[in-house]
């Protein structure tokens, strides 16, 4: 067994929330702690509305919400956890893993045959120590999908 997303994808994905918030907090504090949001709410309160706004957009655009936290290698299937929810996919559900990069951040995308617990594809960030080489993450996708159309080449010879 190998664990092989990256271990502090919980921090990560909390990290990001707060400091959108932390951001947000720091801009709104001078106007709140001079009383000029209440005396003049408009003027003080849209530059926080479209600084919130540009973080909720961010923030979905990346997709940091889809993230698994943790996805462990047991030979014959994954053992996939996300918050308390936890499901083993075996390889032959899956029919594909393809990595893709957004804003610089590189994911892994297992995509399912069927359905499971945690959705029809499974999101995760690689190991940390992979994160500078590209090539490297497609090697761990393309292992996933060879294992995979090995395993589904098995099942149907069964």
């Amino acid at each position: 067994m190998q664990v092989i997303s990256f271990k502090n994808t919980i921090l990560f994905k909390r990290g990001m929330w707060l400091s959108a918030a932390a951001l947000i907090a720091c801009v709104a504090a001078p106007s709140v702690l001079n009383g000029a949001l209440w005396r003049n709410p408009v003027v003080n309160a849209v530059p926080l509305v479209i600084l919130s706004g540009f973080w909720v957009y961010f923030l979905r655009k990346i997709h940091i919400h889809r993230l698994v936290d943790e996805v462990v290698d047991c030979e014959d299937h994954l053992k996939v956890r996300k918050g308390r929810t936890e499901a083993s996919i075996p390889f032959s559900n899956i029919s594909m893993a393809d990595v893709s990069t957004n804003y610089g951040i590189h994911r892994i995308t297992v995509h399912l045959r069927e359905l499971s617990k945690l959705g029809g594809k499974l999101e995760f960030l690689p190991q940390a120590s992979l994160w500078s080489s590209p090539s490297a993450v497609q090697r761990v996708a393309y292992g996933l999908t060879e294992r995979a159309s090995q395993a589904k080449a098995g099942a149907v010879v069964k």
